[in-house]
């Protein structure tokens, strides 16, 4: 689906294209931040109506950037997106907060950077700014590398692969838990987004070993790093990084099997990490700690929600988890064996943070009885019981992620759509 705005065709005026990658994507979006803005009722205390504002605002740089067809347009809604996010991990103005988002606007000044100076030299070279004529008019020259290197530079920055990983941590600690949970499995997959479709529009969606190197080191160092924390949100951040790790690599291997794999581990990621944040932020609501020694608490409804999340994560069957890794097993072997064992030893990594991460909330020699409400407690089972339920029938996923894997191998039928003829 195309949609012309003022009525203007392509390439002259702004279009938003709907193909099934950006289905896949908008739907990831509003339904996280749906069930996020029931869970934040109760959450969020005080200043409700700012926090809301933020919280749509963030929506939409999300949805903007997932939907339209000009990269400018996608620069803009970047912009957006991250304006919103500076004011959200600075939501609760203390030190620490505000520690958080002066690095996380340095960090993402320097991304705009990239990605605008990307953008300009690709309108310098190519007269236009719609990705279907874009993807008409490129060639593999070293002014178009040029431009191309500068927007994965920065979209990495944004998705947070290593060694662009060091704003995120410090930024997830100070923000909300419901907020965290959108940085962690929204904001960095909307970064992936970005780098496949440059990719996409330079026709390069195929084997590069520096993709493949980039996500090995970021799966190995984010699980290493989660697995020395004891502030429980920056756990969850290094965690994130690390799953984006796997994402990256597989989506190296430029193969079907790869893309499908990739964006399968996005939908789980965005499931598992959500649910866990919020897990989590009942914890830190109810308690008032995010050290993981001073969490501990007895809650069977929240354990079992937990433990299901971060059995999950690890990749133990039959969760949805499993699914989406044995999968990128599956194409990392068709690759090379070494990158499949390098991904099991960061699973066998997931697993011992995950054992840290339960052990230190349930199974304390000192834990209080707390009562939960309903509000923060009932998002929390609906993303358990996705999570099995994906795990079960798998295909619920794949039907999904399948059409969106295929739309990024056939750019041709894209640049049909939009352009006609």
């Amino acid at each position: 689906m195309v949609f012309a705005f003022g009525g203007w065709s392509p390439p002259f005026g702004i279009v938003w294209v709907l193909d099934k990658l950006n289905v896949f994507l908008a739907l990831l979006v509003t339904g996280v931040s749906s069930i996020i803005a029931v869970y934040s009722t109760k959450y969020i205390k005080e200043r409700k109506h700012r926090y809301y504002t933020l919280l749509c605002l963030l929506t939409i740089g999300l949805l903007g950037v997932s939907l339209t067809g000009d990269i400018f347009n996608l620069y803009v809604f970047f912009e957006i997106l991250s304006v919103s996010s500076y004011a959200l991990v600075a939501f609760f103005l203390d030190e620490g907060a505000i520690e958080g988002a002066f690095k996380y606007l340095i960090v993402g000044s320097i991304t705009s950077l990239f990605i605008l100076l990307g953008i300009a030299m690709l309108y310098g070279l190519a007269g236009t700014l719609n990705f279907a004529d874009l993807a008409l008019r490129v060639s593999i020259t070293p002014a178009y590398m040029v431009a191309l290197g500068m927007l994965v530079a920065g979209f990495s920055l944004k998705a947070a692969i290593v060694p662009f990983h060091a704003w995120k941590p410090d930024a997830i600690e100070g923000t909300p838990a419901p907020i965290g949970a959108i940085f962690t499995a929204i904001s960095t997959a909307v970064g992936v987004y970005g780098i496949l479709r440059v990719l996409f529009i330079f026709n390069l969606i195929q084997l590069n070993w520096v993709l493949i190197l980039f996500g090995v080191i970021t799966m190995l160092v984010g699980a290493g790093l989660a697995l020395v924390q004891v502030n429980v949100k920056r756990m969850l951040a290094y965690s994130g990084i690390s799953q984006i790790g796997y994402v990256i690599m597989v989506i190296g291997f430029g193969t079907l099997l790869g893309l499908t794999s990739g964006l399968y581990h996005i939908l789980n990621n965005a499931l598992i990490k959500t649910l866990l944040f919020m897990g989590v932020g009942v914890g830190i609501y109810l308690t008032g700690k995010e050290n993981l020694n001073e969490m501990g608490m007895k809650s069977t409804p929240l354990l079992i929600c937990v433990g299901i999340g971060l059995l999950s994560l690890s990749g133990i069957p039959p969760l949805n988890g499993f699914v989406s890794k044995w999968l990128i097993f599956m194409a990392s072997w068709e690759v090379s064996p070494l990158l499949t064992v390098i991904a099991i030893v960061a699973s066998a990594i997931t697993l011992a943070y995950s054992f840290k991460i339960f052990s230190s909330m349930f199974l304390a020699t000192k834990r209080i009885e707390v009562k939960i409400p309903r509000t923060l407690l009932v998002p929390v089972i609906i993303l358990t019981v996705l999570c099995v339920l994906i795990g079960v029938f798998p295909q619920i996923g794949l039907n999904l992620v399948e059409p969106a894997a295929n739309a990024l191998l056939d750019q041709s039928q894209y640049i049909t759509a939009v352009m006609g003829g």
